[in-house]
C-alpha cells in the first residue's frame, strides 16, 4: 500500500463538490497531508470535509519532522522555490522525496516537478483518483464522467482529454 500525500488542490476540487470520499474511501492508499496544507483548506465545504476525514483517519495529518537531516533539507530545497503558491506545495513535495511518498496534486508547477524528480508514478491527480474508483468499483464509468463537470478542474479536465483525442469514458475506463 502507497501513501499519497495530499496538497491542497486535490482536497479544494473533491471537498468543494462535497466528495471527498471519493478519495478517501480508496482501499489501496494511505492518505497523508502536511499540516501546512491544512491550513490552507480555509473555506467550506471543502474545510468541513476535510475536518471530518481527519476527525475519522481517513486522512493523516503529518509535518517534516525537522530532527531528520533529510527532511530538513527536503523542505528547504522545495521552499526556495518560486513556483508554488503557498508553503503546503513545498511541505507536500519534501515529504513525498523524503518519505518515498506519491505526491497527490493537480496543481501544473507540483506535477511538472514531482514527474521530474520522482518518475510519473508517483504523481497523482483527480483522474487518477476517479479511475481508482471506477477500477475499485467504488463508481461506474457513467458516475465518474458525471463528476467531471462538478470538480473545480473538470472543465479544464475534459479539455485535455478532448484535446488528447480521448474520451472521458475511454480514459477513466482505462482504455485508450
Amino acid at each position: 500500500m502507497s501513501t499519497i500525500i495530499l496538497d491542497a488542490c486535490l482536497v479544494i476540487t473533491f471537498g468543494n463538490a462535497e466528495v471527498l470520499s471519493i478519495i478517501t474511501e480508496l482501499s489501496k492508499h494511505d492518505l497523508s497531508i502536511p499540516k501546512t496544507v491544512v491550513s490552507e483548506v480555509q473555506r467550506p465545504p471543502a474545510k468541513l470535509h476535510l475536518r471530518q476525514a481527519l476527525d475519522s483517519g481517513a486522512i493523516t495529518e503529518v509535518q517534516i519532522d525537522l530532527s531528520l537531516p533529510l527532511e530538513q533539507d527536503a523542505l528547504l530545497k522545495y521552499s526556495r522555490s518560486m513556483r508554488f503558491y503557498g508553503k503546503g506545495e513545498a511541505e507536500a513535495l519534501a515529504l513525498a522525496a523524503s518519505r518515498h511518498w506519491v505526491v497527490g496534486s493537480d496543481e501544473l508547477a507540483v506535477r511538472r516537478l514531482a514527474e521530474q524528480e520522482f518518475g510519473q508514478a508517483r504523481v497523482a491527480g483527480t483522474l487518477d483518483f476517479l479511475i481508482w474508483s471506477v477500477q475499485e468499483e467504488r463508481l461506474t464509468l457513467n458516475d465518474a464522467v458525471g463528476l467531471l463537470p462538478r470538480l473545480d478542474i473538470g472543465a479544464s479536465l475534459l479539455n485535455r482529454i478532448a484535446q488528447a483525442g480521448q474520451t472521458a469514458e475511454g480514459l477513466l475506463g482505462g482504455k485508450r
